[in-house]
């Protein structure tokens, strides 16, 4: 056997899933100096790997990374599944929506969204307020959900043990009818 097929025998694939067996894609996969993201069914591949030790890293937004070693010692397909459970950790984000003209809280309902990749997380107002709690550190992208109001998104960054007050003052839409009714 030449060569070049012998390298291309040499390959790491496998899935990546979240608690409860659901499929994560876009999570990043490293392997060594190596990195590619996961597919939408979760798939990852590294292929033409020469003979060696191989350390491949998991990780998503949302949840705790995982690394494992492995060592290619002959011609093999290295078939390596990761099962990330969610991350939990000590930061906060909270605060209240306010309308911007009566500044007063939004009582009318609606939601703020933590944008995630794999499953955001939604906190309903109460009496304008929100809360999400055990967060890890990161940066997350915030989206208010009022009807009749527009959406305002925001960028928090967070460090372990952070909590962060984020007030969002959100316009009420006004409908105007067009002239031709």
């Amino acid at each position: 056997m030449s060569n070049t097929q012998d390298s291309k025998l040499h390959k790491i694939a496998g899935r990546i899933y979240g608690e409860g067996g659901s499929m994560l894609g876009g999570a990043k996969v490293a392997c060594n100096k190596r990195e590619t993201v996961s597919l939408f069914d979760g798939r990852y591949e590294f292929k033409d790997l020469k003979k060696g030790v191989y350390t491949i890293t998991a990780s998503l937004k949302g949840f705790e990374s995982q690394s494992r070693t492995v060592a290619i010692e002959k011609d093999e397909v290295i078939t390596l599944d990761f099962h990330l459970p969610g991350a939990t950790g000590t930061a906060k984000i909270f605060g209240t929506v306010y309308d911007a003209e009566t500044k007063r809280p939004i009582t009318s309902g609606g939601t703020v969204i933590l944008i995630l990749p794999a499953k955001n997380k939604y906190a309903p107002l109460k009496n304008g307020q929100y809360e999400f709690d055990r967060l890890v550190e990161d940066s997350y992208d915030l989206l208010t959900s009022v009807q009749g109001y527009e959406d305002k998104r925001v960028t928090i960054t967070l460090e372990e043990g952070e909590k962060k007050l984020q007030d969002f003052h959100c316009k009420l839409v006004l409908s105007i009818e067009p002239p031709w009714g």
